[in-house]
Parts: C-alpha cells; structure tokens; sequence
C-alpha cells in the first residue's frame, strides 16, 4: 500500500535471526507488514493496526520519534552521556504530553480505535522513563480503558483498569483525582456489563473522591452525578435518576455564571471536558423531555443551561434556538413577569439584538467563537458524556480573551442564582455501610439543592 507520506509491505521474516524478529507496535504480536516513512520504519501485525498508527499518532511525531530511535554513539565523559540522556528524557516527555493530547481528542470525537495508538506509544514512554507501574502511567491506562469500552471490548477495558488500580495501590499517595478517574471507569465498565450495583459503588466512590479533589459541586464531580442517574434510569428509578440529573444541571449553571464573573476559569477547562457538559445536558434535556414534556419548566431549565453552555462555546445558533424555547417555556408556565422569566427574555433578547436567530447570524462578523471549541450537532449523545474528565492537560487558550468578551457582554443580565425548577427528589447516597467503607463522614451528604421556587 502507497501513500504519499508512508508505504506499507509485506515483511520478510526470514531475513531476521531467530529471536530479533520484529513485534507490532500496537499488539505486540509478530510483525507482518512493514511501515516506511521518511523519518523511520515501524512495524505491525497487519495492514490495519499499521493504518491505525499511522492515523492515530505516528503521522504526527514520526519526525520526531526516528532520531530518538537512531542508534547513539556513546561519546565523550559520563557527564556528556547523563546530559543527552536528560535532553533524551524531556524529549520524550513532551512526546508523552503530544500523545496524550491526541488520544484525548479521538475520545472526544468518538474514534475510539485512533485513541488506541497515541495512548500506547504515551504508556511506552512513561515506562522507559519511570518503570513498570509507576503512578505516571494511570493515565494512558485510563485513555485505553476509555477506548476500549467504547469499542465494547469489555475484557480488555477491564484489563488496562486493573492495570491502572495496580499502579495506584502500590503509589498510596496518588491523587484523589486520579482515584476519582479510576472508579469513574470502573463505574461505566459495570454499568455497561450490566452489573448496576457494582456500577453505583464505583461511582459514589468516584463523586468522593471527586469532592476531595475539587469539590462536590464542580463540573468535574457532575459527572459521577450523571452516570449514577443514568443507572437509576436503567433501574426504573425515576425520581432518583430524575434527582441526580437536576444537580448535574444546577453544577453547569453554577459554573457559566462563575465564567462570567470570573473570566480566568475558562482557561482552565479543556475542549473534552465541555464537550462532556453539553453531552450530559443534552442526555438529560432528552430525557426531561420525554418524562416531563416539552413545556415542563425542568424541561425549559435544562434547554436555558444548555444553551449558554453553546453559547459560551461560540455554538451561537444552536443556542439561539434553545434559550428561545426556554423563554417560551418560562413565560408560559411562571408569567412573564417572574424574575426568571425576565432573565432568560433578556438574554433571549440580547442574541436576537445582535443578528443571531434560530436559522443563524443575520448580520456578518462580529462573533465571539471560543477557539475552534465545536460540538457536533448530535443531541442526546452518551459516548464521552462524563468520561475521562482530564483528559487533555491543554487549556482552551485560542480565541478566548475574545470569546470571554462576548460571552461577558451578552451576559450582562445573568443572574447570579436564578429560581431554579422543584427538586424532583432529595439525592439518595449510597448506604452507610459503603459510606463507612470510603470514609464518608456526614459533611459529605448532598441534597440536588435547595428551595429553588
């Protein structure tokens, strides 16, 4: 197979010594084909898992990766070889980083297979530069368990986890956000297999872990409160499902009017860990509509929510039609002249000043995209909703002084804490013999919020 940037052919195995023969880079398997690219050659098992490769990671840092593969002429004094091994190691930790990104990324956009490469060639580099389980290499384990739950291979999901808790227990000092990940996946793992009990311990050590790290009411914990909802779902526990998704929804308000107030947060937040929030809200204002009904205020609640999410994202038109139908929905169901129908009228109002409607920008330029940040049009979609929530150790940083302008500008009427829907249920915790076993103390209970009239 030709390409312009590389060549794939048969490998000859005979012209290797016993014992030398070459192995896959993906599998570890023997090699069959041979990768050629101007930098280096690679070799793999077959055609596809070399095209996998090439696609996922290897196109992007082959350039790099040949030199440090090239044979090194031990020369000069041993303080001369310790300086090349140290430019060597930052050379492949910035490698470590660059793979790590781009695995992210192929999460994100649900090509769960293009994530496999960069989060390999990431756990190589670890292990050259930190050994054999070290606390380093959770992470890719992490962004290979993701991948393969995606693409439903649930023994080897299982098996990457396992690989990553290995690591944790013999690292005790390991982050409560790296525990919270851990449990996160072991909690959709579970749920996808059909354990829903083992699912709901998981993810409740996941939310504690989670307010360890950063709070119970920050929008990485939201997605624990997301996936124990989605369980409830499943169980036929409607008001628990129900609950659990009103506080994923009260932690995202909470968080836009935050941005608003506080423009430096934004900086801190990847494109995967926002693509997680609209797919949360999207699920939820998908199942509010189903339960609830179309004008239910829970239902206008989540489409206002959602729609700044879009809004602050740059996604103008889709948000348009949102904030549109929530003030529709307000106006109808608490009278025009209730505080919260006033607020999300304004903001309606505001859009609908600066030439955006539900069919688009009427009026040219302007705008305040945040860097490149896109969505898809998908509604309702699960895949990444609440998965691996540090993904991507990049901020979204392009475009975002703008953005955060705009976003401030059109925003002027947010209210700080607006009336929210009734809580559907209080949120049940796990019982107190697992909230023992986690160290739950009562100021960990949660209620989905208060008097929200």
């Amino acid at each position: 197979m030709n390409n312009q940037e590389y060549t794939i052919t048969p490998l000859n195995t005979l012209a290797f010594s016993k014992g030398s023969a070459p192995v896959c880079e993906l599998t570890g398997l023997p090699a069959q084909v041979q990768l050629t690219c101007d930098s280096l050659e690679l070799f793999y098992a077959t055609r596809e898992h070399a095209e996998q490769s090439w696609h996922g990671i290897m196109h992007k840092i082959s350039p790099l990766l040949g030199p440090l593969r090239s044979a090194s002429l031990l020369v000069g004094s041993s303080s001369d070889r310790a300086k090349r091994q140290y430019t060597i190691n930052m050379s492949k930790r910035a490698l470590i980083d660059l793979c790590q990104q781009e695995a992210s990324k192929m999460l994100v956009s649900g090509q769960y297979s293009l994530a496999i490469p960069g989060a390999i060639q990431s756990l190589k580099f670890l292990k050259e530069i930190f050994g054999e389980g070290s606390v380093e290499s959770v992470p890719p384990y992490l962004l290979l368990a993701e991948a393969n739950l995606g693409l439903e291979k649930y023994q080897q999901c299982e098996e990457f986890l396992s690989s990553a808790n290995w690591a944790i227990l013999n690292n005790p000092g390991c982050s409560n956000s790296i525990k919270s990940q851990l449990s996160r996946n072991f909690g959709k793992l579970y749920s996808a297999q059909g354990k829903l009990d083992k699912a709901l311990e998981e993810l409740s050590k996941d939310i504690y872990f989670s307010s360890l790290e950063v709070g119970p009411e920050h929008v990485d914990t939201s997605g624990g409160y997301f996936h124990m909802g989605n369980i409830f779902f499943t169980q036929h526990k409607i008001e628990n499902a129900l609950a659990f998704y009103d506080k994923v929804v009260d932690i995202w308000y909470k968080f836009l009017a935050l941005v608003r107030s506080e423009a430096g947060v934004a900086e801190t937040f990847s494109e995967a860990q926002l693509k997680d929030g609209i797919d949360m809200l999207q699920k939820i204002m998908s199942t509010r509509t189903k339960l609830l009904g179309e004008l239910h205020i829970a239902t206008g609640e989540v489409k206002y929510t959602c729609g700044l999410l879009l809004l602050f994202m740059g996604e103008r038109s889709r948000a348009a039609q949102l904030i549109f139908d929530a003030s529709t929905i307000y106006k109808e169901k608490l009278g025009e002249n209730h505080p919260s129908s006033v607020d999300v009228s304004s903001v309606a109002k505001q859009i609908q000043e600066q030439g955006f409607d539900t069919n688009g920008p009427t009026t040219g330029g302007g705008g305040f995209s945040r860097g490149g940040v896109r969505t898809g049009g998908s509604t309702g979609g699960m895949n990444s909703a609440g998965g691996n929530h540090n993904h991507s150790p990049a901020g979204i940083t392009s475009g975002s002084v703008e953005g955060m302008q705009g976003y401030s500008e059109l925003m002027s009427q947010f209210p700080s804490d607006m009336p929210r829907a009734a809580t559907q249920s209080p949120i049940p915790m796990p019982p107190k013999s697992r909230q023992q076993s986690a160290g739950v103390d009562d100021s960990m209970r949660m209620s989905a919020g208060g008097s929200r009239n």
